[in-house]
């Protein structure tokens, strides 16, 4: 298993098209499938997702399902803040800022109200980030995709929280937030 974190590490440190935040993806960010797509573009993407997913893993089930909905429609009520305000100043490092914090209430295997509520709340800042870049009217197309990814990944998330140690998965975590840090 360690070999394949290890492996797996190395191999984003040279795709480094994987760990940009919200540069260089190859797709629009305006129709159904670009939204389908774009949460498995990224880095950041993935480790907050699939880190929200695993974080649920340890929760009651009513905590992890009002983590899961509420990471969903933060997402959303983030992008659409995103859209209207076009404030863009503080959000790359207010996602960098949530990833680091996934790692750590990965690690610590965080339980209860406080971690969760910080977890949906940073979430945010990642739907603030797409609201600032898609036009207006893909809020009716590339949202939709993307929340519907967004939910699978939590899903995967939530199976790799069941099977995978805490301390291994927030050290994962945490050197996925050190590359965005590094390149993005």
């Amino acid at each position: 298993m360690k070999r394949f974190f290890s492996l797996s590490l190395a191999l984003l440190a040279f795709a480094p098209t994987l760990v940009f935040a919200h540069a260089g993806h190859e797709h629009a960010l305006n129709g159904f499938i670009d939204g389908l797509l774009h949460p498995l573009t990224g880095l950041d993407h993935l480790a907050m997702l699939l880190g929200l997913g695993a974080l649920g893993a340890w929760q009651s089930r009513p905590q992890r399902i009002q983590l899961y909905v509420g990471s969903l429609g933060i997402l959303f009520a983030g992008a659409l803040l995103g859209l209207i305000s076009g404030f863009e100043t503080g959000i790359e490092m207010m996602i960098l800022a949530s990833i680091f914090f996934i790692a750590l209430a990965i690690f610590f295997s965080l339980r209860g109200l406080l971690p969760l509520l910080a977890a949906i709340v940073l979430v945010m800042f990642h739907g603030w980030a797409h609201g600032l870049e898609m036009p207006a009217g893909a809020i009716f197309s590339f949202m939709p995709g993307m929340l519907i990814m967004a939910a699978v990944l939590m899903g995967v998330g939530y199976l790799l929280g069941r099977k995978v140690e805490p301390k291994q998965l927030g050290v994962v975590s945490a050197a996925a937030a050190g590359l965005i840090a590094w390149f993005g």
